[in-house]
């Protein structure tokens, strides 16, 4: 049996209200913080993945993909960063723009533990030579 036109649009909705809901925080209870437009030092953003023990691929493909509307992610059990543009390989979330080494563009950061967000936020600090903003509480750029 076929699916009414209504039924099909009730449930795009239905999915489309709980994909925002789920992707309004993605550790539950837990940590989020912003950066605006980030540069890294030159592999700044290796050292930051290697001391919070994050895989240096992102979600995607091992060539460092992306689903070009969220970004880039890389995570553990613990940690998530989401970056708009891949600072490791420079690949942009956006297909049409040339690529950036070391850029990160918006940085969203997502932990368990306040512990590990006050650590992955000191490092990130560390190791980028440029942030134009900042969300502490909130990822509010990506």
């Amino acid at each position: 049996m076929a699916l009414s036109k209504k039924q099909i649009m009730e449930m795009n909705k239905k999915w489309k209200d709980f994909r925002l809901q789920e992707s309004a925080k993605i550790f539950q209870p837990g940590f989020q913080h912003g950066f605006d437009l980030s540069d890294f030092k030159p592999g700044g953003f290796k050292k930051v993945l290697k001391v919070l023990g994050i895989p240096t691929i992102a979600k995607g493909s091992s060539s460092g993909g992306s689903d070009f509307t969220n970004g880039f992610y890389f995570r553990n059990k613990d940690i998530i960063i989401i970056t708009g543009n891949n600072p490791i390989t420079g690949k942009y979330r956006n297909k049409n723009r040339a690529p950036e080494k070391n850029y990160a563009s918006y940085i969203g950061i997502e932990t368990k533990t306040r512990e590990d967000m006050d650590r992955a936020v000191k490092l990130i600090k560390q190791h980028t030579s440029y942030r134009k903003g900042e969300s502490r509480g909130r990822r509010d750029f990506i």
